[in-house]
Formats: C-alpha cells, structure tokens, sequence
C-alpha cells in the first residue's frame, strides 16, 4: 500500500493526481481517495476532497497540508480502523502495490507560473521503521540557483509527531556543519545554503528515516527532484558495506559533537 503527501509553504503550493488504474489498466471502481491526519494523539480518517474523471483523482492544493496523508481504500476496509482505536496505519490492501511501481504525481507551482512535478509514493514497508537518511547535497542541489530547499517527509505508522534531528556533515573533514530539529509525521522544510552545497556534505537524520526531496528556484522557475540512497552512486561489489560503515562513521561523528 502507497501513501501519498504534500507540500505546502509561503512560496509553494501543490496539486496531487492519483491514478485509478494499475500501470497495466486494471481499474477497481470501488476505490476512493481517503486522508489521515493526526489529532489527540489518534489517527482521523475521513473521505479527502477532491475531483475524478475515469482515469485520475484530484486533489487541490486547498485540501492539501504538511500534515495529511492520502490513499486509496474501499469504505468497508477503513473499518478496520476501528479495532485499532486508530493508533496504526494500516495495510489496508495491495492495489498500489504493483511491479513497475504505482506512480501518483506531486505538482509544486508559485504564484508566477513556474511548476515541476515528481513522484509522491510512500510505501508502507517504510512507515513502521525507524532508521537514519543519508543523501549527498551535492547531487541534487545547484549552487547556481538563487535558492534550494529540501523537504523531508516522514510518515510513521504511530500518531505522533516527535521531534528528530537533521545534519548537514563534511564526512571529508568529519564535522557537523548544521543541525536543525524536524517532525515524524510531518512534511519538513530546510533551506540549503549555497556553501553546503559540495561533494562532500552529507545529509543525515537520526531516529526517523523519510523521503527528500529537493526544490531549485530561480528566476521563478522550479527544480523539483527526489534524491537516491547513497548506495546507488557506489559502483563495487561491496556497496552495501561501504555504506554501513559511512553511516557508522557519521554516528560516531554526531556523537562526539564535532562542530
């Protein structure tokens, strides 16, 4: 089951278009768009707002915050939700999940015209774990840019919004360049500065894994990608290890406060 989020800002807003078919056509008329968001520590799930036609769904930036998630159930399946006082998510069925992946789309737009658009699919497998981000700022940010943002967003299968920290680190020169709090549950927002934006510097998250995403703006146009796990830029055998001893040396970095 994939989940589906937004973004929302002073600068930036967004539309969501889910589709109602499989990448091979299949088509169940019996799905609707649901949301969830938290409140008094329990998860509220109602029936979103939006619009359809026979091939898409679509939700309108004024139904959309940093807070709500989205997907695709029957009405008899979010009843299940009343067995678990609503403390979990649930797996509720398996209609987004489909090889090659379900792809809804994720329209980020300023109020001059400019847009760009990415994927917004949160599976699952990722909400009941904990764990840490590790991304190159480098990859993805362009220092030519008159801004970059990154968003960070964490869905996690409890209805809480604790607090997690963020690092920018120079794994070069083993040192934390910035830290800054953010939320489970929550759809965060970083600005980049230029000089972090180096082969060198890092992203880490302690505690909470999620999706970023990076924002380029300039002359009121908009850059809008997602970054990859570190492991996809390591061609060797050995990726995999070479990424768990980064993350190891990073944590022992974090530990010792090095600023």
């Amino acid at each position: 089951m994939n989940f589906f989020f937004g973004i929302k800002t002073n600068d930036l807003n967004c539309d969501i278009t889910i589709p109602r078919f499989q990448n091979h056509g299949k088509v169940d008329l019996e799905n609707i768009v649901f949301q969830a968001k938290i409140n008094l520590n329990k998860w509220i799930i109602q029936k979103a707002q939006y619009k359809e036609n026979k091939n898409f769904f679509f939700i309108n930036n004024n139904y959309i915050d940093n807070e709500i998630i989205f997907f695709l159930a029957k009405e008899k399946e979010i009843l299940k939700y009343k067995k678990t006082d609503y403390q979990n998510i649930l797996d509720l069925n398996k209609f987004t999940d489909t090889q090659p992946a379900f792809r809804a789309n994720l329209k980020i737009f300023n109020k001059f015209g400019g847009f760009s658009s990415y994927q917004s699919e949160y599976p699952y497998s990722m909400i009941e774990k904990q764990g840490n981000i590790l991304s190159p700022l480098s990859s993805l940010g362009n220092s030519t840019a008159s801004e970059n943002k990154l968003f960070i967003r964490n869905i996690y299968v409890k209805p809480i919004k604790k607090k997690f920290d963020i690092y920018f680190l120079d794994i070069k020169k083993k040192k934390i360049l910035f830290k800054k709090e953010i939320l489970t549950n929550t759809t965060n927002e970083i600005k980049i500065e230029k000089k972090y934006i180096k082969p060198d510097i890092f992203l880490y998250t302690n505690d909470y894994i999620g999706i970023p995403l990076f924002v380029s703006l300039k002359d009121h146009h908009i850059s809008f990608e997602h970054t990859h796990p570190p492991h996809e830029y390591i061609i060797s055998e050995d990726k995999f290890k070479t990424v768990a001893q980064l993350k190891r040396e990073i944590h022992d970095i974090i530990n010792k406060k090095n600023w």
